[in-house]
C-alpha cells in the first residue's frame, strides 16, 4: 500500500534537541504503532523509523524498521541540512509516501505527504510576552525566532498536523486563519501509574504538596511560591509543605525561585527535592498529600495526568488545556487567589472524604486516555494520506 517514516532524529538523549515530553511522546507512538501494524489487516504497511542509537536502539520494534541516523541538533547548520536536504533525498531513494515528524518542522521541498506534530506554540508564547523572554538571552531569543520561523514554515507545507488538545487546535485556527489546516486532536496519554498506597497521611503534622515541573519560566513556580505565602496567614496553612521537583532547564530562573524562597521566610516550607537516581516515580509521588502546577500555559499537561494516575488529587492553574483535559477532577486555582479561595483550599486540603473523591474523579479521567487510542487514531492520518 505505501511507505511510512517516522522521523525521531530531533531526539538525542544528551546531546540536546527534543524535550523529555516529546521523546515520551515518539517513544509510545513508536512502541503502539508496532504493535497494532502486527494485526493482519495492516501486513502490506511499511514502515520506518529513523533516529538516534541512543533513542532507538533500545526500542524493541518488530513491525518497524529501525534506520539509526545520528543528527547534531545543537548545530543549526546539522539539523537544517538534514532537515530540508538529506532527508527530502532519504524520503525519494527509498520510495517513502508519508512523512511524519514529531516536531513542527517540515522540510522546505516536498518528497511525500507530510505529516507532524505540533504540540503547543511555546515559542511564539516566550517571545509574545517579555516578562518570559527576558530570560531566553540573546541566543535562545535567536533561536526562538528561528524555530518559530521553521514552526510556521512547516504549517504552510503541511498535509496534516497532530496537536494534543482542542486547545491547541483552536489556537493554530486563530494564529493561522488565513490557511487551510487539516488538524487532527490526538489526546496524549500515560502509562506509568501504580499502586502507591493511600494519600500521604501525616495526621495534623504536615500536608505534602508535590510540584513536579522543570524550571521553566512559564512553569508558575513563583505563583506556588506566592499561594504558600498566603497560606501562612492560617494557622491550617502552616501545616502545608511544598516540595519542588524538575531539573534545572533556566538557571538564572531557578536561581530567583530559590533567592525567593528565601526572601519570603519559606525555608522550612518549601524545599528543593535534588534529583535522585536510586528513586522511583512511585515513591515520588507516595509521599505526597497532592500535586500542584500553576502553568500560564501548557499544550496538553501530562504532568497532572500522571499525578492522577498514581492516585493522587491535582491542584492546577485555571487554564484551558487543563479544563479540557481534567473537567471537574481538579481543584482549579486563579492566579491571584482571594482569602476566600485560600481558605476554601484549606477546607478541601483538610477534607478526607473530598479528597477521596478527587482521586476517584481522577483515576476515571485518566482512564479515558490511552496511546493504544493515540497511536491508532495517528494511523488513520497516514491511512488517509496513503
Amino acid at each position: 500500500m505505501g511507505k511510512v517514516c517516522l522521523d525521531v532524529t530531533n531526539i538525542s538523549p544528551g546531546k540536546g534537541g527534543a524535550g523529555g515530553g516529546i521523546a515520551t511522546y515518539a517513544r509510545n507512538l513508536l512502541l503502539g504503532l508496532d504493535e497494532i501494524l502486527k494485526k493482519s489487516e495492516y501486513s502490506d504497511l511499511e514502515f520506518l523509523a529513523i533516529g538516534h542509537s541512543g533513542f532507538l536502539g533500545d526500542l524493541k520494534l518488530s513491525r518497524i524498521q529501525k534506520v539509526l541516523k545520528d543528527v547534531n541538533n545543537q548545530s543549526l547548520f546539522a539539523r537544517n541540512f538534514w532537515l530540508h536536504f538529506s532527508l527530502p533525498q532519504f524520503l525519494r531513494k527509498n520510495k517513502i509516501s508519508v512523512l511524519h515528524r514529531v516536531i513542527p518542522e517540515l522540510p522546505f521541498f516536498k518528497a511525500s505527504k507530510y505529516v507532524m506534530t505540533l504540540h503547543d506554540f511555546m515559542f511564539d508564547f516566550y517571545l509574545e510576552n517579555p516578562e518570559l523572554k527576558k530570560y531566553l538571552g540573546t541566543f535562545n531569543h535567536l533561536k526562538f525566532l528561528f524555530l518559530r520561523f521553521l514552526m510556521r514554515s512547516g504549517v504552510s507545507n503541511h498535509d496534516y498536523i497532530l496537536v494534543p488538545s482542542t486547545a491547541i487546535s483552536l489556537e493554530a485556527s486563530n494564529r493561522f486563519p488565513n490557511k487551510k489546516l487539516a488538524i487532527k486532536v490526538t489526546k496524549l496519554a500515560t502509562n506509568t501509574g501504580g499502586e502507591v498506597g493511600e494519600i500521604s497521611d501525616k495526621g495534623d503534622l504536615e500536608i505534602s504538596i508535590g510540584y513536579v515541573a522543570g524550571f521553566y519560566p512559564h512553569k508558575g513556580h513563583k505563583v506556588a511560591i506566592k499561594l504558600m505565602k498566603n497560606l501562612q496567614q492560617s494557622e491550617r496553612g502552616k501545616n502545608v509543605k511544598l516540595y519542588l521537583r524538575g531539573s534545572k532547564v533556566y538557571q538564572n530562573y531557578y536561581k530567583e525561585v530559590v533567592d525567593l524562597i528565601e526572601r519570603e521566610g519559606l525555608s522550612d516550607k518549601v524545599f528543593m527535592e535534588g534529583f535522585d537516581p536510586k528513586i522511583s516515580i512511585q515513591e515520588i509521588y507516595g509521599k505526597y498529600t497532592a500535586t500542584l502546577l500553576l502553568s500560564r500555559y501548557e499544550g496538553f499537561g501530562l504532568p497532572v495526568l500522571e499525578s492522577q494516575s498514581f492516585s493522587k488529587p491535582v491542584i492546577c492553574s485555571d487554564i484551558q488545556v487543563f479544563r479540557e483535559n481534567l473537567n471537574t477532577s481538579a481543584i482549579y486555582l486563579s492566579s491571584n487567589p482571594t482569602k476566600e479561595e485560600i481558605e476554601e483550599l484549606l477546607n478541601k486540603l483538610y477534607d478526607r472524604e473530598f479528597l477521596d473523591q478527587l482521586v476517584e474523579k481522577g483515576n476515571e479521567n485518566t482512564s479515558q486516555y490511552s496511546w493504544a487510542k493515540t497511536c491508532q487514531e495517528t494511523l488513520e492520518v497516514y491511512l488517509k494520506l496513503l
